[in-house]
């Protein structure tokens, strides 16, 4: 009975020991993975989203310190999921530490990725912090101008490349400027009533006669914030031209009809109304800027100088014109007032249209020495690239700046006719049945 108890008991503790056992095993099974010591680990950062497109963006990173052992590789790694790692898509951008950029490509438009950069050495694959971004959904591209029906021109709107008519082509009708407001494309202009040019504003292209036809006027812009429709232009008064403005169409002087003057921009920020154009002193054009219906002169009067176009940046107002120097027009930009030459005096130049992005200056316009035709050029920081090689006469007159890409709009003279063109990051598009192209929206 003895040696049966102590059996008993034996037996106990064997069964208790190996439930010990296995407890203990199922226990370390459970416990996280060791972290290699901090000394191993790089130090890792993950550089700023820049140059967002709809199907690629870049990033990078900054490995400031590598750890105990040298960095194998190195890159970006993204996903549409929060933490991605390495098993998701990754760059590959060489070794060691430092500063260094990737470029993510394959993108979807209009999706949102979560982004990190990563760095590999012998203790591991590490990550920097997490960032997330949004790809831009593929634009729609408007264009206003005129068409033509052989005999007239005709009021036109290019959507994707595809023609709107606006008018019916039994008068002259010109388009000049196109902006879109949710679902609403306005597009600013004049039609010719047989008499005279009417000012008018086309709303999903049904118009509104902005004059009375007794005169002759012209809508060159249109801008639309809120349910209010700014436009500018001019008309003529008997004697001289009057610059004015409309909103929504009730027009205000700008001038006071006792010289010619020409509103060709409107920009509205906040409650502030900016009208760019020019009017004479008696002698010459002055560029100038109003505020509020209150004018600023851009240059002294010494010389004739025009504005074309005016854009807002925070607090910064931005004009694109050009003054005469000499003999020749010199393309110019102000910035609060202040001029920046975008070309020098042996050149006639041109800067039509103004776009500000970030800290980026784009200015559309056109250029030619006496032995070359005008060509289309835009201007990014004052450094030009050319769209067209001179040989014929060609010019950009809009330039619009969306997420990394670079619109413009204009045209080209084909040894016949002018032809209407849309330069994506410089790269032209022919617009069917197009002759004179004045304005590009991007949306």
């Amino acid at each position: 009975k003895a040696m049966k108890s102590i059996t008993i008991k034996i037996a106990m503790f064997t069964l208790v020991a190996c439930m010990i056992m296995s407890s203990c095993k199922k226990s370390n099974d459970n416990i996280l993975p060791v972290l290699p010591p901090a000394a191993d680990i790089p130090a890792l950062t993950t550089t700023a989203i820049t140059n967002i497109g709809g199907t690629a963006a870049q990033s990078g990173g900054i490995i400031s310190a590598q750890g105990s052992s040298a960095i194998t590789a190195r890159g970006v790694c993204w996903g549409t999921s929060a933490l991605p790692t390495i098993a998701n898509n990754k760059t590959t951008d060489g070794a060691g530490s430092g500063s260094f950029t990737s470029v993510l490509s394959g993108l979807s438009p209009g999706n949102t990725y979560f982004i990190r950069a990563y760095a590999t050495n012998s203790a591991g694959t590490f990550y920097g912090n997490e960032i997330t971004f949004s790809t831009f959904v593929t634009p729609d591209v408007y264009v206003a101008g005129s068409g033509s029906n052989g005999t007239n021109y005709v009021a036109t709107v290019w959507k994707n490349g595809v023609a709107t008519p606006l008018t019916n082509g039994s008068n002259n009708a010109e388009a000049w400027s196109v902006f879109v407001s949710g679902s609403d494309v306005y597009v600013a202009g004049a039609e010719h009533n047989g008499t005279t040019l009417v000012a008018k504003i086309w709303k999903n292209g049904v118009a509104t006669a902005l004059t009375n036809g007794l005169n002759s006027a012209r809508a060159f812009s249109v801008f639309v914030t809120g349910t209010d429709v700014y436009v500018a232009g001019h008309e003529y008064n008997g004697t001289k031209f009057v610059a004015k403005v409309w909103k929504n169409g009730l027009s205000a002087n700008l001038t006071n009809g006792v010289n010619s003057a020409y509103a060709y921009s409107v920009f509205v920020s906040g409650t502030d109304v900016y009208v760019a154009g020019n009017e004479s002193n008696g002698i010459k054009a002055v560029a100038k800027v109003w505020k509020n219906g209150v004018a600023t002169s851009l240059t002294n009067g010494v010389n004739n100088a025009f504005t074309h176009s005016v854009f807002i940046s925070g607090t910064d107002v931005y004009v694109s014109g050009e003054e005469y120097i000499g003999t020749n027009h010199v393309a110019k930009v102000w910035k609060n007032g202040v001029a920046t030459s975008l070309t020098n005096p042996s050149n006639f130049a041109r800067g039509l249209s103004v776009f500000v992005s970030g800290n980026d200056v784009y200015v559309g316009g056109d250029e030619n020495s006496l032995s070359t035709s005008p060509t289309a050029k835009v201007w990014k920081n004052g450094v030009a690239t050319s769209y067209t090689n001179g040989s014929e006469e060609a010019t950009v007159y809009s330039v619009y700046i969306y997420g990394p890409d670079v619109y413009a709009a204009g045209e080209e003279f084909n040894g016949t006719n002018y032809v209407g063109k849309v330069w994506k990051n410089g790269v032209a598009t022919v617009l069917t049945n197009s002759r004179f192209i004045n304005s590009v929206f991007v949306r």
